[in-house]
Protein backbone atom coordinates (compact mmCIF):
# COMPACT_ATOMS: atom_id res chain seq x y z
CA UNK A 1 0.00 0.00 0.00
CA UNK A 2 2.91 2.47 1.05
CA UNK A 3 4.43 1.54 -2.68
CA UNK A 4 1.34 2.59 -4.49
CA UNK A 5 0.71 6.00 -2.67
CA UNK A 6 4.75 6.81 -3.36
CA UNK A 7 4.18 5.73 -7.08
CA UNK A 8 0.16 8.16 -6.89
CA UNK A 9 2.45 11.29 -5.30
CA UNK A 10 5.46 10.87 -7.90
CA UNK A 11 2.73 10.53 -10.44
CA UNK A 12 0.33 13.36 -9.90
CA UNK A 13 2.36 16.16 -11.35
CA UNK A 14 2.62 14.32 -14.39
CA UNK A 15 -1.38 14.05 -14.64
CA UNK A 16 -2.10 17.31 -13.66
CA UNK A 17 0.21 18.99 -16.32
CA UNK A 18 -1.73 16.55 -19.26
CA UNK A 19 -4.70 19.18 -18.64
CA UNK A 20 -4.58 22.35 -20.81
CA UNK A 21 -7.11 24.10 -18.19
CA UNK A 22 -5.87 27.19 -17.18
CA UNK A 23 -4.50 30.67 -18.06
CA UNK A 24 -2.05 30.87 -21.17
CA UNK A 25 0.00 34.13 -21.90
CA UNK A 26 1.50 33.96 -25.55
CA UNK A 27 3.70 36.43 -27.56
CA UNK A 28 4.15 36.39 -31.31
CA UNK A 29 3.22 38.48 -34.00
CA UNK A 30 0.17 39.18 -36.96
CA UNK A 31 1.28 38.82 -40.21
CA UNK A 32 1.05 42.17 -42.13
CA UNK A 33 2.22 41.50 -46.05
CA UNK A 34 3.67 45.44 -45.88
CA UNK A 35 5.10 45.18 -42.29
CA UNK A 36 6.07 41.48 -41.56
CA UNK A 37 5.26 40.36 -38.33
CA UNK A 38 3.51 42.96 -35.89
CA UNK A 39 4.13 41.75 -32.50
CA UNK A 40 1.63 40.62 -30.45
CA UNK A 41 0.25 39.57 -27.23
CA UNK A 42 -2.78 37.46 -26.08
CA UNK A 43 -3.98 36.02 -23.43
CA UNK A 44 -5.99 32.80 -23.29
CA UNK A 45 -8.18 31.07 -20.47
CA UNK A 46 -9.11 27.52 -21.46
CA UNK A 47 -11.08 24.59 -19.60
CA UNK A 48 -10.76 20.75 -20.75
CA UNK A 49 -13.08 18.22 -20.39
CA UNK A 50 -11.87 15.34 -21.85
CA UNK A 51 -10.89 15.70 -25.54
CA UNK A 52 -13.05 18.86 -25.34
CA UNK A 53 -11.94 22.59 -24.92
CA UNK A 54 -13.69 25.65 -24.62
CA UNK A 55 -12.50 29.20 -22.93
CA UNK A 56 -12.06 32.49 -23.62
CA UNK A 57 -9.13 34.89 -25.93
CA UNK A 58 -7.88 38.38 -25.75
CA UNK A 59 -5.72 39.68 -27.90
CA UNK A 60 -3.76 42.71 -27.17
CA UNK A 61 -6.27 45.66 -26.01
CA UNK A 62 -9.07 44.17 -27.96
CA UNK A 63 -12.14 42.44 -26.80
CA UNK A 64 -12.84 39.13 -24.47
CA UNK A 65 -13.43 36.58 -27.74
CA UNK A 66 -15.51 32.92 -26.58
CA UNK A 67 -13.51 29.99 -27.54
CA UNK A 68 -16.89 28.01 -28.10
CA UNK A 69 -15.26 24.78 -28.88
CA UNK A 70 -11.99 22.89 -29.42
CA UNK A 71 -10.73 19.63 -29.17
CA UNK A 72 -7.21 18.01 -28.32
CA UNK A 73 -6.11 14.87 -29.54
CA UNK A 74 -2.13 13.88 -28.72
CA UNK A 75 -0.04 16.83 -29.04
CA UNK A 76 -2.33 18.48 -31.47
CA UNK A 77 -5.49 20.90 -30.26
CA UNK A 78 -7.48 22.74 -32.58
CA UNK A 79 -9.82 25.23 -31.58
CA UNK A 80 -13.02 27.83 -32.68
CA UNK A 81 -12.56 30.97 -32.16
CA UNK A 82 -15.84 33.47 -31.98
CA UNK A 83 -19.23 32.74 -32.26
CA UNK A 84 -20.63 34.23 -35.61
CA UNK A 85 -17.79 34.26 -37.81
CA UNK A 86 -15.78 31.60 -36.45
CA UNK A 87 -11.46 31.75 -36.83
CA UNK A 88 -9.54 28.77 -35.73
CA UNK A 89 -6.74 27.85 -33.97
CA UNK A 90 -4.29 25.07 -34.85
CA UNK A 91 -1.26 24.29 -32.10
CA UNK A 92 0.98 22.04 -30.87
CA UNK A 93 1.19 21.12 -27.39
CA UNK A 94 4.36 19.70 -25.53
CA UNK A 95 1.55 18.20 -22.84
CA UNK A 96 3.18 20.24 -20.04
CA UNK A 97 3.27 24.05 -19.98
CA UNK A 98 4.05 25.41 -24.01
CA UNK A 99 1.50 25.62 -26.69
CA UNK A 100 2.89 26.98 -30.14
CA UNK A 101 1.16 27.72 -33.55
CA UNK A 102 -1.29 29.52 -35.58
CA UNK A 103 -4.82 31.47 -35.23
CA UNK A 104 -6.61 32.57 -37.96
CA UNK A 105 -9.09 35.11 -37.22
CA UNK A 106 -12.46 35.32 -38.65
CA UNK A 107 -11.09 38.40 -41.23
CA UNK A 108 -8.00 36.62 -42.14
CA UNK A 109 -5.36 37.85 -39.45
CA UNK A 110 -2.96 35.45 -39.24
CA UNK A 111 -0.93 35.01 -35.64
CA UNK A 112 1.83 32.66 -35.19
CA UNK A 113 2.09 32.68 -31.04
CA UNK A 114 3.98 30.69 -28.42
CA UNK A 115 2.33 30.34 -25.60
CA UNK A 116 3.19 29.75 -21.67
CA UNK A 117 1.12 28.91 -18.66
Amino acid sequence: MKKLIVLLLTLTPYLAASDLSGIWNGKGGKEDPKYGSVPAKVQMTLLQAGTSVSGTIKIGNGPLIKIPSGSVAGDSVKLVVGNTTAGSGSFTWNGSNNLSGRLTSSRGDIFDLVFTR
